[in-house]
């Protein structure tokens, strides 16, 4: 009897013991799911221009580094992505509508993007990247080395930059002194860069000829007055706006016989465009992720990190299209 009690008394412990077994596999499971997904940081990333599935060339350039340093959508990391298309004026509803997603950190392209994330945000750690002028003459850090607050970025300003861009135009035109200047008049970035090339060509006894272009529509007219008055070349600033637009203005410069140059990447030169002159933004994308966003995504605080700029005008030439127009072809540009 005893030996049989006790057999009982052990069946019983059995049957209790393995519904609560079944309850903690259980609850190891779903805590397992939790733990990956809370692992897995959320981002925003507002693009100036490009989407998510076919990203602009610089925005590839971000994720490939990312990547390649084990944070990729999906598993490590979850982008709540979204773009303006190349229309500025969007980009501070898209800021707040990334931020109402409570996102970790906040990635944002173009100087108006990071004065909209600035104007924002204070709290959330926020990556600016491509930002075209100065941060500290632009209000957006008071300082490169030693950034305050929630704000780090790359930024593509040259104190000489545009003395540089000025050099190579005049490489392509010899005894230049008329320059036509493609810019978005609603781009308050465009608009101070407009000055200063305005100020430093006058200098050198070129005459600006403003070509404000805001659409597509914009441009023919822009290019058409452009020759009007006498221009001998022209250049587009750099701008998620005018990145937009690229083809367009590659297309206009070719039905019109008029040289385009590009102050911006993204396969001008293989669209039809004569040349690209500015900073090669593709490195600074890729830097800014591996020297910024990797860092912060491992707990550092934008003020523990510094911004990051770059160090020389390129200029890359695409020789069928520049010969076509007559222009020199400098030894030391690289051909596309």
């Amino acid at each position: 009897m005893k030996t049989m009690r006790r057999t009982r008394l052990r069946s019983n412990k059995l049957s209790y013991l393995v519904p609560t077994i079944a309850s903690a596999a259980i609850l190891v499971a779903c805590t397992g799911n939790l733990a990956t997904k809370s692992a897995s940081q959320r981002i925003g990333f507002v693009a100036g221009a490009g989407g998510f599935q076919k990203m602009a060339v610089t925005n590839q350039a971000f994720f490939d580094a990312l990547a390649e340093n084990g944070y990729s959508n999906g598993k490590t990391l979850d982008v709540v992505f979204r773009t303006a298309d190349g229309d500025m004026t969007r980009m501070p509803s898209l800021v707040k509508e990334v931020l109402n997603d409570r996102v970790d950190i906040l990635v944002v392209s173009s100087s108006p993007g990071c004065a909209a994330a600035k104007a924002a945000t204070t709290t959330v750690p926020v990556l600016c990247i491509s930002v075209q002028d100065d941060p500290v003459k632009a209000g957006l850090t008071a300082s490169l080395t030693n950034p305050t607050g929630n704000i780090v970025g790359v930024h593509s300003y040259l104190a000489d930059g545009i003395s540089q861009q000025l050099d190579w135009l005049s490489r392509f035109v010899p005894h230049l002194t008329t320059l036509a200047v493609l810019y978005n008049p609603q781009n308050a970035t465009h608009v101070r860069l407009l000055s200063e090339w305005t100020e430093l060509a006058g200098k050198r006894s070129i005459r600006i000829v403003q070509a404000p272009v805001v659409k597509a529509q914009d441009i023919d007219a822009a290019v058409k007055n452009a020759i009007h008055q006498n221009a001998q070349i022209g250049i587009g600033l750099l701008g998620a706006d005018t990145y937009a637009l690229r083809k367009d203005i590659a297309d206009s410069a070719s039905s019109n016989h008029f040289p385009i140059a590009m102050d911006t990447p993204g396969g001008y030169t293989q669209m039809g465009g004569v040349a690209t002159i500015g900073v090669d933004i593709v490195p600074l994308y890729r830097k800014g992720a591996l020297d910024l966003m990797v860092p912060m995504l491992q707990g550092k605080r934008p003020s523990d990190l510094a911004w990051i700029g770059p160090d020389k005008v390129s200029a890359k030439i695409n020789r069928t299209v520049a010969q076509s127009f007559g222009l020199t072809v400098p030894a030391n540009t690289v051909a596309e």
